[in-house]
């Protein structure tokens, strides 16, 4: 079953959590035994393995037939004498509740769904959204005070791959001095978001992944921002506050040479380890270059405070 933080509430994890629970009480058969006998018995679809652990792992959703004929195959087989077609029809029931829903929801790593886009009045910069819902986001975004404390300028942020969902939110901390780090409170659900897991730094010459957003370059000059993975290498702590270095493969730019200016939106974006945890920000990049800085998990804890007491 995969966990909420990579498959959130709603109709489909409903679906997917009943039909783990139907494969407990059929003693948990094999994708390839549960392959082999849809395909040898009197059912409205067949299954390959590989499809049968999709469904299992919440990385593929089924068809309505898919699901029909897994179910009964396992109610077939379930230690508590289930009547198949009154299991069907339960599975159906909540199957066409998600449909109707609209629940589009399919796993995906916490590594891009913890990734989050923060906007205040004309600024745009990243966020990382944590397990406590809150949002860390670098401080520099939030410059105009009276426009923050007046609420003349709207502070919202949103899923990078989830356009124009946008959920209000409230300033819980940031540094006075507006050089590092900020606390955000989202006023509601961020739409195709997950809170993220942390771990320390792995060593120098280790290898990490960034998710960020870009401009997909419409060529009629608005802003279309999407998604896009980035990959580099820990250089290790440079400098008096501890911040890491970071070399990343950053594609080139128009001319062909120096790297694009892809950084733009990343500041505040999460850096992320081979496991998909998150070991620390990005909070600046040397111009046009292909080196960046992050802070550290560590260092974040020791300079905003609402993070030391809930680490």
């Amino acid at each position: 079953m995969p966990p909420l933080e990579e498959f959130p509430d709603g109709p489909r994890r409903t679906v997917l959590e009943n039909l783990h629970a139907l494969y407990r009480a059929a003693d948990r058969p094999g994708v390839r035994t549960i392959s082999d006998g849809l395909a040898d018995g009197d059912f409205r679809a067949t299954m390959n393995r590989t499809l049968v652990s999709q469904v299992f792992r919440g990385d593929q959703w089924p068809t309505a037939w898919q699901l029909d004929s897994l179910v009964r195959w396992l109610t077939g087989r379930a230690i508590d004498g289930r009547d198949p077609d009154a299991e069907a029809n339960r599975f159906l029931a909540l199957y066409q509740h998600a449909e109707a829903a609209g629940d589009l929801t399919s796993r995906a790593p916490v590594a891009s769904r913890a990734s989050l886009l923060v906007r205040f009045g004309n600024r745009l910069g990243s966020g990382v959204l944590l397990q406590d819902r809150t949002v860390l986001t670098r401080a520099y975004l939030l410059q105009e005070d009276e426009d923050l404390q007046e609420g003349r300028q709207r502070l919202a942020v949103r899923a990078i791959d989830s356009p124009g969902a946008w959920t209000d939110a409230d300033v819980l901390w940031r540094d006075p001095e507006l050089r590092g780090l900020a606390v955000l409170a989202p006023r509601g659900r961020v739409d195709g978001a997950a809170g993220a897991r942390w771990a320390a730094p792995p060593p120098p010459g280790a290898r990490v992944r960034i998710y960020g957003a870009h401009d997909s370059d419409s060529g009629r000059g608005d802003l279309r921002l999407e998604g896009i993975w980035l990959a580099g290498t820990t250089m290790g702590p440079t400098g008096s506050d501890g911040d890491w270095q970071l070399d990343v493969s950053v594609p080139p730019g128009s001319d062909g040479t120096s790297p694009s200016r892809i950084g733009r939106w990343l500041g505040g974006a999460a850096v992320l380890d081979e496991s998909g945890r998150v070991i620390g920000v990005l909070s600046h990049q040397l111009q046009r270059t292909s080196f960046y800085w992050m802070t550290p998990f560590d260092v974040i804890t020791a300079q905003v405070p609402l993070l030391a007491r809930r680490r």
